[in-house]
């Protein structure tokens, strides 16, 4: 017993029970330096996430601005620079960290102190971080909480005599995000605004890894230790050193402030943090079992494989050029199942002596399942769904461990995929820009497949680096697409101008009979005038009404010169001469030509008795019917985004987006991946080809989700045999 001491062999006893101290602060020791590495791989992302964000939004910003501010420019600069020379700024923000860790649980060691004037920049960066600081700190109470009170206990059990600060706290990482990206990297407010991108990534982010951190002290024994605790819980740790204290100074955790161990399976996780964290990942999981459950009892007599020995037989997997054979055609888990029975023979594991255990079943069939929902919900091409079934070794590990990657806040691993599935969905290699997109893709699920084999930052950063490459094809196809829609909108707009200046005229001039002069100004530049006034402010506008109103004067003016009222006339006439020749002159017409148009008009109204002739409307084009006479069901419901496949017969298949609903005709724009005019229909035509399969509608959001989804609703359906 630890601190027991004998009279003969003291020495040797004394011996032993330090040899056993050490060895078990060394294991504490590792203990923090693994979780050190791994918090570090959770949050070395979020500092290149943050700048290639703000960068960006600055890039979009500039090409929207005719021309870019000089501090945008200024700024976009240094991010440009930041990003080249990314691998600097992560090990510097990263060597920062580690002194934190290296000296913890003791505070590292700093500069000796002294009495000086805050600094410009010092106070900036307290001015710009303590905001952030206190989001961070509020939005993530409850778990840095209990964070703290673990790290706690590890620090006592390490010997510390203070409790310690937490070195993951978000103080700690503003403060070392403000030491990375100095005031000679860039500008206040480009700082103030990287931290403000940095708090919205690490509102995600950070709450995974404090959870995993959690995890893993709770893993590995470390309890909860009260504020009150502590000191008792370092003295005793101290003291081990010394002959043994009283029995009960040993028990520092009661019923109320200790935590069992949990095991990283889903089943062992205690009931409420899965109910907060993996409630759709453990119903799907039990779901499978009770499907499996179904279908017959278990070999007996088969052991279950470890956990390493089921890893190795994926990493063997996950080396062969063609892995799963079958996964793409609807078997997913089928396929993998027989390949990892298969990888484990080579490895000298035969089936009949061992079995996959329930939890790595439970994690075969949800993968299986969420890959072959995928396969049926989407259009791919044979070398897409190869790619695909590569990626369901690496996700079939993640599954065993992390029990929430099913959940609706998707890990990066999760988004990864779906953006994976989108590129290849309707994606024929039919252009330059798809064959890019599909390259993309498939690089990148080569590098998931290389590269994972249990570090979850492989995802993340896997993630960035194909947003990057996508992010300038993106801008273009946006820039096209709105160039295609803006056109078509701009001819829309020109066609209900026109219309609604011909029935203004017709308004005023069917049935009657006038000048002619009177009538070549309304037609000419007065139509005119209207439909530049109905463009520029609209047909409810007081421009409108004024445009309308001097066509009301000219026809009064005829009527008064036909009855022979000249006096009216006249000075009517010198009354709208201003207006008539602002009238003329803003159709293109200079001084001296409208001086002529009004010196014409005013001859003809000067004569009483001249001839007179009805007014006979030329042809002119309709008005567009607004919103296509709202028909057209699910079709006229649609709004900008939605992405459709084209599936043409005997052509490759054309991944589409709704780029643009018309304002005036209900008319939608669907675009190719390019942003390329694809088809412009009315609402009753898109759903007469999602009715008959010409296009089909994908799920809003991402496709990863509505996979999901619908598995649970299949899984949770009542089944042969009960619920499933």
């Amino acid at each position: 017993m630890r601190g027991s001491w004998t009279l003969q062999g003291g020495s040797v006893v004394q011996s032993r029970v330090g040899q056993e101290e050490r060895r078990g602060g060394d294991a504490r020791a590792q203990l923090m330096a693994s979780i050190g590495h791994g918090m570090l791989g959770f949050l070395q992302p979020l500092l290149l996430g943050s700048v290639a964000a703000e960068r960006d939004r600055l890039a979009r910003a500039g090409e929207d601005a005719a021309a870019a501010q000089a501090q945008v420019v200024e700024d976009l600069a240094n991010l440009n620079i930041i990003i080249n020379g990314i691998t600097a700024y992560e090990r510097r923000w990263r060597s920062r960290l580690d002194r934190i860790l290296q000296a913890w649980p003791r505070p590292p060691a700093g500069p000796q102190a002294s009495f000086s004037l805050v600094s410009d920049d010092e106070l900036q960066g307290q001015l710009v971080g303590q905001p952030v600081i206190d989001a961070l700190e509020r939005r993530h109470a409850d778990i840095l909480d209990t964070l703290e009170k673990r790290l706690w206990t590890l620090a006592a059990q390490l010997g510390a005599e203070q409790a310690p600060e937490n070195p993951f706290s978000p103080r700690h990482l503003v403060d070392g995000l403000l030491e990375t990206l100095t005031p000679a990297d860039c500008g206040p407010a480009l700082r103030a605004t990287l931290l403000r991108r940095f708090e919205q990534l690490g509102a995600v982010r950070l709450g995974e890894a404090y959870d995993w951190c959690n995890r893993q002290l709770a893993e590995a024994g470390i309890g909860l230790a009260s504020t009150a605790d502590y000191a008792t819980l370092a003295a005793t740790t101290i003291a081990a050193q010394r002959p043994a204290p009283p029995p009960a100074r040993l028990q520092v955790w009661g019923p109320d402030n200790a935590v069992a161990p949990v095991r990283s399976s889903w089943r062992g996780v205690e009931e409420g943090t899965r109910a907060a964290g993996a409630v759709r990942g453990a119903m799907l999981r039990h779901a499978a079992r009770a499907r499996r459950a179904r279908s017959g009892p278990r070999p007996a007599g088969a052991r279950e494989l470890r956990d390493e020995e089921f890893l190795a037989a994926v990493s063997l997997l996950q080396v062969d050029p063609a892995p799963l054979p079958g996964a793409g055609a609807g078997s997913a888990a089928a396929a993998a199942r027989q390949a990892l029975l298969g990888a484990a023979a080579s490895l000298g594991i035969d089936s009949a002596s061992a079995t996959p255990s329930a939890e790595q079943e439970d994690a075969i069939d949800v993968v299986g399942g969420l890959f072959d929902a995928l396969v049926a919900g989407h259009l791919l091409q044979p070398g897409a769904r190869d790619s695909l079934a590569a990626l369901l070794l690496p996700y079939l590990r993640l599954a065993l461990l992390e029990p929430r990657m099913f959940e609706p806040a998707q890990p990066p691993a999760m988004q990864l995929l779906a953006r994976l599935v989108q590129l290849w969905d309707g994606n024929g290699r039919a252009s330059e820009h798809e064959t890019r997109l599909h390259e993309l893709a498939d690089a990148t699920a080569r590098e998931i497949v290389a590269d994972f084999h249990g570090d979850a930052g492989a995802f993340a950063n896997a993630l960035v680096r194909l947003e990057d490459a996508l992010a300038p094809l993106s801008r273009r196809a946006d820039l096209a697409a709105r160039r295609a829609w803006q056109a078509i909108e701009g001819g829309e707009r020109l066609d209900a101008a026109r219309a609604a200046a011909a029935r203004e005229l017709a308004v005023r001039l069917e049935g009657r009979e006038l000048l002619p002069a009177v009538t070549a100004f309304l037609t000419g530049h007065w139509q005119q005038s209207l439909v530049q006034a109905w463009l520029r402010a609209g047909p409810g506008s007081p421009r409108f009404a004024e445009a309308a109103a001097l066509g009301d004067a000219v026809v009064r003016l005829d009527a008064a010169a036909r009855a022979g009222a000249g006096g009216t006339v006249a000075s009517t006439l010198i009354g709208l001469q201003p207006r008539l020749q602002a009238c003329c002159q803003a159709n293109g017409v200079d001084g001296t030509a409208a001086d002529a148009e009004i010196a014409r008009l005013v001859a003809d109204l000067a004569q009483p008795d001249a001839p007179r002739h009805p007014y006979v409307p030329a042809g002119t084009p309709g008005a567009p019917a607004v919103n296509g006479g709202g028909a057209g069901g699910i079709a006229g419901e649609l709004e900008p985004g939605r992405r459709l496949v084209q599936n043409p017969s005997g052509g490759p298949p054309r991944a589409l987006t709704l780029a643009w609903r018309s304002p005036l005709t209900g008319a939608l724009l669907l675009v190719n991946a390019q942003g390329s005019r694809e088809l412009l229909l009315r609402p009753p035509e898109l759903a007469a080809m999602l009715a008959d399969g010409r296009l089909v509608l994908r799920p809003p959001g991402d496709p990863v989700e509505a996979a999901l989804q619908g598995l649970e609703r299949a899984w949770a359906a009542p089944g042969p045999g009960g619920s499933g």
